[in-house]
């Protein structure tokens, strides 16, 4: 196997692993050690820490490595906010790409909260024809797939608000599910404060 497919699929699993939620805000992710862990070189490790970094899904900082992102309550807002915006541009563009209701939200293997808001905004971002904002969109659903868990644990209504998002998805809705795209992300910062607290940082190097 060539360096780059080395890195590429390091990358990945790295990648599944960190939005997955398998270490903990804070936990220091040194490449020498996962180096072991993905039966890679450091350098193919290292290069796919920087790939992540420059995603924004771990934290980094010269000579002094990377690790796990530690949020803040203003840190969560802050993508609540930019998320839902994201989400609105797409759907109040004068022109949306037209679906067929009946396949356009494929069903997953595991329907849980957070695959189901990944799949939700990911479909979202397929309606629009502007590349940069697809992008964008599906960035911020990879940087919040860290802690949807914790989401619908901290708020018994987080379910029912997707659902009717959902809905609004498959009748092709745009508006009213723009609307309740801004009411479902209102509700995330109001309760940021709740996800960060259960958030617990610690700091660690991985074995």
């Amino acid at each position: 196997m060539n360096a780059g497919s080395t890195m590429e699929r390091v990358y990945l699993d790295l990648k599944a692993r960190i939005v997955g939620g398998a270490y903990p805000p804070g936990t220091r992710l040194d490449p020498f050690h996962l180096a072991k862990r993905f039966a890679a070189s450091p350098t193919p490790v290292r290069e796919a820490l920087h790939r992540l970094s420059g995603e924004r899904i771990v934290d980094s900082w010269h000579q002094e490595g990377f690790r796990q992102p530690i949020f803040a309550e203003s840190d969560l807002s802050d993508i609540y906010r930019w998320t839902g915006a994201l989400v609105g541009l797409a759907l109040g563009a004068p022109a949306i790409r037209s679906i067929e209701p009946a396949t356009s939200l494929v069903a997953m293997e595991v329907e849980d909260y957070p695959a189901r808001v990944a799949r939700l905004f990911r479909a979202i971002a397929l309606l629009s024809d502007n590349r940069e904002l697809r992008y964008a969109i599906v960035n911020s659903v990879e940087r919040s797939e860290f802690f949807r868990p914790v989401e619908v644990r901290t708020d018994p209504g987080a379910e029912e608000q997707l659902a009717t998002m959902e809905t609004a998805y498959q009748a092709q809705r745009w508006a009213e599910l723009r609307s309740k795209s801004a009411a479902f992300h209102r509700r995330r910062v109001a309760r940021a404060g709740r996800v960060v607290a259960e958030l617990r940082p610690r700091s660690q190097t991985i074995e």
